[in-house]
């Protein structure tokens, strides 16, 4: 929205139908900032709403986040106008610790990079990649550190975990534990309501351990605090697993090498890397990735061009 309107355009923005507060507070505080009225408009509704308002003659620029199966819907719908399309949509990004990395802060990044916000995401690292001769040991680590998450009501300010955003969510991310199960994958831990949660939207931070490829676990973005490890014996395999994705947005690498981290960061197919960091996103620095993660990008000065036209003009001396 704020690259928008600093490029000078006027804004309608719906919000997902799920949650809206954050952005009724914010008309709020524009209302108060004084923002002349119609440079700024909110809606809030479901596709009702937001299938004219990409189809609308008059809306010449739209921006969506959300999941890709609706993107491609937007982009097909926008493409009767041509219409300029912004996408900014999921991921099942990677998380790659190699054997010579800091133990303690790996396992710190990686719980943060799939169970922050109950792993609901779109840059969320659900899977993880350990270089097999530490998997065994970090493993074990990584599911005590786990184990220790406190699940609760988001208000409590001693929560670290609160729940799924709907029902429709809890269910999806139950369907996708069963069908784990069902198929014999190795539930490490999770995977159940937490006992001490017994209603509303909660899931315990999950993992399963060895999960092939070919999983749809593995491959589909779950959009919850599920978690898919899998080893590798050396770089160049780390890579080719961790590439082999419809998406490319995010990835992390877990090295103490500058230059291995170098390499693998420069042969990964994703937007951004973060190295030994946790997810820290520069508004100078741009965001969007490749594949079916993003068309476009947003921040930094692509955020403002995203919305302006470009123009030449030619003038002769008329004399």
């Amino acid at each position: 929205m704020a690259p928008a309107l600093a490029a000078g355009c006027t804004v309608v923005l719906k919000p997902s139908e799920i949650t809206p507060l954050p952005e009724l507070a914010l008309a709020a505080i524009i209302d108060q900032a004084g923002l002349p009225a119609g440079v700024f408009n909110l809606v809030t509704s479901d596709a009702e709403a937001g299938t004219p308002l990409v189809s609308h003659p008059a809306v010449r620029k739209v921006s969506f986040t959300g999941s890709t199966a609706v993107g491609q819907t937007v982009m097909k719908t926008a493409a009767d106008d041509l219409k300029r399309i912004s996408l900014e949509l999921g991921g099942k990004s990677a998380a790659l610790v190699f054997a010579d990395a800091v133990i303690e802060l790996a396992l710190e990044i990686v719980c943060g990079g799939i169970f922050f916000n109950a792993g609901q995401m779109c840059s969320a690292t659900s899977r993880l990649l350990v270089e097999r001769s530490i998997a065994q040991d970090f493993t074990a680590r990584l599911k005590q550190r786990v184990e220790s998450i406190k699940v609760g009501d988001p208000m409590d300010p001693a929560t670290q975990m609160g729940p799924l955003s709907s029902r429709r969510q809890h269910q999806k991310v139950q369907q996708y534990i069963q069908q784990g199960v069902a198929a014999g994958l190795k539930l490490l831990t999770g995977g159940t309501q937490p006992p001490d949660m017994p209603k509303g939207y909660f899931v315990a931070p999950t993992i399963f351990v060895d999960v092939p490829c070919d999983s749809p676990l593995w491959r589909e973005e779950i959009f919850g605090p599920v978690l898919c490890i899998n080893s590798f014996d050396n770089e160049q395999e780390a890579i080719a697993v961790a590439n082999q994705s419809e998406y490319g947005l995010v990835a992390t690498v877990l090295t103490s090498d500058s230059a291995r981290a170098s390499r693998v960061s420069a042969a990964l197919e994703v937007g951004l890397v973060w190295v030994n960091s946790p997810q820290v996103i520069f508004p100078q620095a741009s965001w969007g990735g490749m594949k079916k993660s993003s068309l476009g990008r947003a921040l930094g000065p692509w955020g403002p061009h995203a919305f302006q036209e470009i123009k030449h003009v030619v003038m002769a001396d008329a004399g």
